[in-house]
């Protein structure tokens, strides 16, 4: 194993060292190091001692040390080396641990007899003290492996990974896990997945199928039990899981019944439809029956399907684990829920919104609406140079208060119709020549003449009055009971007053007897 020298990084020192020639010899020295940051395991102590060797030697008989999570002085607990006796010490010592402890202890409360007969106190000379181990939650070679997440309070040995606690079956089945490796033997409750069901499983809301239809039916596949196992036969066999929403999925975990053919080639397939699948993505294609496929991949559908020489081959499924999070939710088991403004599924360890924004919304999270004069999709579109404002509605482009004049429409980017003009294209160019005029002010596109049944001028927009039609409501209408038609002069039902005649009642009698008479 790798020796970390932690005195350099994570301990603070208290030495406390007494020349006691003078003193009685109950009185006792110690040097107690504290380790600030968490407990050390599997630690292996290297003490040195330097300075004339004999006499080093004669100070350290009867020392102690030891590995305690107190700093009670003396040490209180049975996690301590002493030297054994008879004799002298070597004075370079290497002394092996497999303890947890917070504090490293080394004390010694005997004197020593020097030469020429002299007695004196207890006396520590430490030159060097080196202390090998991992930190909690970590295990390995290079002390670079988490240990499992079950393991209880995160604790596991150095060496080898198993719990030192044992485990805590939290989310396992039947609260069952195995109390070295902190996997769950039976598999794992509702929405859990993985060796130590510490993951979110997508596959426990979702819709599953085989093909052929099989013995044992597939839905036993995603109950959470390994001990129950779907199973079909057939000379092609497929499993498929339905998501029912694109999700972002980082692996799959399998577990195969005995009845599973070997030697097969394992396909599995990502895919967005149910029937095309091979057109989809290709996850994993070998030989070798797959336990964990890693990968980085958003669908719908995952299909599994096995391949063989043979007239038939049997799939037996026992429990198939989907790994992500559902579209909504973020987070290591996914409690978390996604801005509420993201288009499709945000990134599963921070929530930023990684396939982008709905209309209107920008920002890692989508959290800051689109600027003034912008809208839609990553707020790129400008708002209509026809708003009657500068602002519009930040999703849509709808112009909030309306349009400027000769526009219309929600985005005010249609001009008014021929014969309308005006603010929301409400007036009506009536008297224009043919009804055409500017859709902003109205004013007609032919200022030489109006429509009949109107006054000349650059709009046309004086009626004839009462009685007066015609081009410049030059003509006048002599009907008996209402006024005539502006534009053509025709007179409602009732007639012509006397000595009138004709459909405008403006053909005088009196002029007809007397072309007559002539």
């Amino acid at each position: 194993m790798k020796k970390y020298n932690l005195e350099k990084k994570s301990y603070k020192f208290y030495f406390f060292s007494q020349y006691l020639s003078d003193k009685k010899v109950d009185e006792s020295s110690f040097i107690r190091k504290e380790i600030t940051t968490e407990p050390v395991k599997n630690q292996l102590l290297v003490v040195s001692n330097g300075f004339e060797q004999a006499s080093i030697a004669r100070r350290m008989a009867g020392f102690k040390l030891c590995v305690s999570n107190t700093s009670t002085i003396p040490p209180n607990n049975d996690a301590c080396y002493e030297d054994p006796g008879p004799g002298l010490p070597n004075i370079t010592q290497t002394i092996s641990f497999n303890q947890l402890g917070k504090y490293v202890i080394y004390y010694d409360d005997k004197g020593s007899t020097e030469l020429r007969g002299r007695y004196d106190g207890p006396v520590i000379e430490l030159c060097y003290i080196a202390i090998n181990g991992c930190q909690k939650s970590f295990w390995g070679l290079n002390c670079d492996s988490s240990c499992a997440d079950n393991c209880i309070e995160d604790n596991c040995f150095p060496g080898n990974g198993s719990c030192i606690w044992g485990c805590n079956p939290v989310d396992c089945l039947n609260g069952v896990c195995n109390k070295d490796t902190a996997v769950c033997t039976d598999g794992c409750n509702k929405r859990k997945t993985g060796f130590h069901c510490n993951k979110y499983n997508l596959a426990s809301d979702s819709l599953v199928t085989q093909s052929p239809s099989g013995s044992l039916v597939a839905s036993l596949a995603i109950d959470g039990n390994k001990t129950s196992c779907s199973r079909t036969q057939g000379p092609t066999v497929a499993f498929q899981i339905d998501l029912i929403d694109e999700s972002i999925v980082t692996g799959i975990s399998l577990t195969f019944g005995e009845h599973t053919s070997k030697g097969s080639n394992y396909s599995v397939y990502a895919s967005n439809t149910s029937s095309s699948w091979k057109n989809g993505t290709v996850l994993y294609n070998r030989r070798a029956l797959p336990t964990e496929v890693n990968f980085f991949a958003v669908f719908r559908y995952l299909t599994f399907e096995l391949l063989l020489q043979q007239p038939n081959v049997s799939l037996e499924l026992c429990e198939i684990g989907v790994i992500g999070c559902p579209p909504s939710h973020y987070g290591s088991v996914c409690t978390n829920l996604c801005p509420p403004k993201c288009h499709g599924p945000c990134d599963l360890d921070s929530g930023n919104c990684i396939f982008g924004c709905v209309n209107g919304w920008t920002g890692d999270k989508c959290e800051q609406a689109c600027t003034i004069g912008q809208y839609g999709k990553n707020c790129l579109e400008g708002c209509s140079a026809n708003c009657l404002n500068a602002q519009c509605d930040h999703v849509t482009g709808e112009c909030i208060v309306g349009c400027k004049d000769g526009w219309h429409g929600f985005n005010c980017t249609q001009k008014c119709s021929n014969g309308k003009f005006g603010t929301n294209c409400l007036e009506f160019c009536e008297g224009c020549l043919h009804h055409t005029c500017d859709p902003v002010d109205g004013l007609c596109d032919n200022t030489t003449i109006c429509h009949p049944g109107y006054v000349h001028g650059d709009y046309c927009d004086t009626a004839c009055n009462n009685w007066y039609f015609g081009a410049n409501c030059s003509t006048e209408c002599n009907c008996l009971a209402e006024p005539c038609n502006k534009a053509d002069g025709i007179c409602p039902l009732g007639g012509c007053k006397e000595g009138w005649h004709g459909e405008s009642c403006n053909q005088s009698k009196k002029l007809i007897f007397e072309n007559v008479k002539k």
